[in-house]
């Protein structure tokens, strides 16, 4: 079995939760009813029952909603589009290939895994990592610079290529503490 790494593009874009949306959408509708007592004083007894009934069910639904985040990833707005592939001699990046000769020097952010808590605290954030923040830097001798992002799961890392990386280390292609973070 060849050992690689799902490379991720990510697009720089905003992505919103939905249940978020659901969540605010709920409480609107109950402050709104609040509201509308005032304007329509006719449907006033309606208006307090639907009031209540929304204060009801948006906090229940919020309830779950921050409850939920503590067990979901965090959502990805990329694509995958190839692999990271790593051996003694060159590096594949989807349908880049660096040769060990080339690259001045790399360095590796490994510290993501799918379903690792990721620090959020924020009620509204989900708890729990996508994996997908990895990235490998490739500065070549010509000065050229590419960074590529990576998936990392409990079975599939970055160790999988402690070897191929000790070899970086010895050309001096990669710093002594980077190599000692990924195969400690």
């Amino acid at each position: 079995m060849e050992k690689k790494l799902e490379i991720y593009t990510p697009k720089h874009s905003i992505e919103i939760d939905n249940n978020l949306i659901a969540a605010l959408i709920l409480w609107l509708l109950a402050f709104l009813f609040n509201f509308l007592k005032s304007i329509f004083p006719k449907y006033e007894e309606n208006f307090d029952t639907l009031g209540v009934l929304f204060v009801i069910i948006a906090f229940l639904y919020s309830l779950y909603f921050i409850i939920s985040n503590c067990f979901k990833c965090e959502i990805t707005t990329g694509e995958f589009t190839g692999y990271l592939i790593i051996d003694s001699e060159k590096i594949n990046c989807n349908l880049d290939v660096y040769t060990i000769y080339e690259i001045e020097k790399i360095a590796i952010l490994s510290d993501y895994y799918r379903g690792k808590f990721n620090g959020n605290i924020r009620a509204w954030e989900r708890k729990k990592s996508n994996g997908v923040k990895n990235y490998i830097e490739i500065h070549k001798k010509d000065g050229e610079y590419k960074k590529y992002f990576f998936l990392q799961t409990k079975t599939e890392n970055i160790r999988m290529f402690s070897d191929e990386l000790r070899t970086y280390y010895r050309f001096g292609k990669l710093e002594e503490q980077n190599y000692k973070n990924i195969v400690e």
